[in-house]
């Protein structure tokens, strides 16, 4: 499932993926790097390095979470009304 944040200065939309990351499943930390998300990127490096891989079995199960609050973090809000009852519904943002 997908849901669609803008950024209110310029008025782009992204895409975000909700659940489980299928993509950093199988990529690792080439999801964050290509995505941009340099911090994300460096934690999964480090994450690896400490637990001889087996946190690249663990990330996949928050790191959309944790993509979709850098981005609200950095002032990106929901595009559409399903995005920002997603938003809601799962804690993202309050009322």
């Amino acid at each position: 499932m997908m849901i669609y944040l803008k950024n209110p200065a310029n008025e782009m939309i992204i895409s975000c993926p909700t659940g489980f990351s299928w993509t950093n499943f199988f990529f690792g930390v080439f999801v964050p790097l290509l995505r941009g998300d340099l911090k994300y990127t460096i934690i999964q490096l480090i994450a690896a390095g400490l637990t001889a891989g087996i946190s690249w079995f663990v990330f996949p199960f928050f790191y959309n979470k944790l993509y979709i609050k850098s981005k609200l973090e950095k002032g990106f809000i929901a595009s559409d009304d399903y995005s920002h009852n997603y938003l809601l519904k799962n804690g993202y943002l309050s009322k």
